[in-house]
């Protein structure tokens, strides 16, 4: 029953995302644009929180928080480049009372960029770094896959500063440390451009 209200929380937020889409920008009603959203030269820095939960039955309580900080630089119109840090907190199940901390450093990180829906600006990111786990768990390769949505702060509030975003990403991560320890989070943030 937990399993499934988890995944009600998830998909309740694609459902606000994919109704944010579709309410007219402006005069226009929103329509897909595709031209590359990544801003050239420019530099992107985001914070988030938001729930994980994990994916495998392993001994670690389903959900627990995370914190996620990114720096991305644009390489070109469509691909972004950078590295991330996050951290993650589990539970852990009898007879070994207490919680599992899981760092992640991702020193590399892709992210496409697309186009854009009318204000809403999805995007696919991949990296690839290294789990450092506590509580005798050994430290393992990480890789992580997600997807996103930025939507302009100027779109909501009039004199917002320009490159301001409220951002919203699920992601699935590896970590096979003494076991499957992989998890997904569902976070949400902010993101500002320079």
């Amino acid at each position: 029953m937990r399993r499934i209200g988890e995944w009600g929380t998830w998909v309740g937020a694609w459902v606000l995302a994919i109704a944010l889409s579709v309410v007219p920008v402006g005069a226009q009603a929103a329509e897909w644009v595709h031209e590359g959203m990544a801003d050239d030269g420019k530099m992107t820095y985001g914070f988030r929180v938001g729930p994980s939960f994990m994916t495998q039955s392993s001994g670690l309580s389903t959900t627990g928080p995370a914190l996620n900080f990114q720096g991305m630089y644009g390489i070109n119109k469509w691909f972004r480049f950078g590295m991330m840090l996050e951290w993650e907190n589990h539970g852990l199940d009898a007879p070994r009372n207490g919680s599992l901390n899981t760092i992640t450093l991702l020193p590399v990180n892709l992210e496409y960029r697309p186009g854009h829906f009318g204000a809403l600006i999805p995007y696919v990111t991949s990296g690839i770094g290294v789990n450092i786990n506590t509580k005798d768990q050994a430290d393992s390769f990480a890789w992580r896959f997600g997807a996103g949505l930025d939507y302009p702060m100027t779109s909501l509030f009039q004199g917002a500063p320009k490159g301001l975003m409220l951002n919203m990403e699920t992601a699935w991560k590896r970590n096979s440390a003494d076991g499957d320890g992989s998890s997904m989070g569902l976070l949400f943030g902010v993101r500002h451009t320079f």
